[in-house]
C-alpha cells in the first residue's frame, strides 16, 4: 500500500483509479508511516469510521477517527448524512476524540455552508487534495527528507475545515 501512496503522492491525478478499500489501506500505511498508531476497521460494519489514529505527545493520547469517502469516480458527494453520522461518533468516542471526513470527490454545498457547525462538533472535513498532501509527507518521511515541524495533530488538521 505504500505504493499506491506514494503513486497518488507523484500522480495526483491517478487517485481517480484507486479502489476505495485500497484507498483506505493506503491511508492506513500513510498515517502509520507519520507516526500515528493505526486501526483499519472491518469494511461494511465499521462503526461510522474506517480508521482510528492514535498518538501521544507530552502523556497525552490523542484520538481522530477518519472516514474516508472515495466517490471520485461517480461523481457523488458526500452531505449532511455522512457528517452527521461521524459527529454522532465523535461524540460517543469522547472528548479526546476528533473526527475527519476525507473525501476525494468534494462536499455537496449544503456542508460546505455548515462548516461553522461541523466544527463546533470536533469534526473536520478535507478534499482530494488533502488526501495527496498526506501521501506526499508519507514519502517524504519514508525517505527520511521529512521531520514534522509541528505536532502530528496540528498537521492533521491543517488544510481541513
Amino acid at each position: 500500500m505504500g505504493a499506491v501512496a506514494e503513486h497518488i503522492a507523484r500522480h495526483p491525478q491517478s487517485l481517480r483509479h484507486v479502489e476505495w478499500r485500497d484507498l483506505e489501506r493506503a491511508l492506513r500505511e500513510v498515517f502509520e508511516g507519520l507516526g500515528f498508531d493505526t486501526i483499519l476497521t472491518r469494511s461494511g460494519k465499521d462503526g461510522g469510521f474506517d480508521l482510528r489514529l492514535e498518538y501521544g505527545e507530552f502523556s497525552r493520547r490523542q484520538v481522530f477517527l477518519v472516514e474516508v469517502k472515495h466517490w471520485l469516480p461517480s461523481g457523488q458527494k458526500p452531505g449532511e448524512k455522512v457528517v452527521s453520522a461521524l459527529v454522532d461518533v465523535v461524540a460517543r468516542a469522547g472528548d479526546d476524540a476528533t473526527g475527519l471526513i476525507l473525501s476525494s470527490s468534494g462536499f455537496t454545498q449544503e456542508v460546505m455552508r455548515g462548516r461553522a457547525e461541523v466544527e463546533q462538533h470536533s469534526v473536520r472535513i478535507a478534499g482530494q487534495q488533502k488526501i495527496v498532501s498526506l501521501c506526499q509527507e508519507y514519502v517524504r518521511s519514508s525517505k527520511g527528507i521529512w521531520a514534522p515541524a509541528r505536532e502530528l495533530g496540528d498537521m492533521i488538521l491543517t488544510d481541513t475545515w
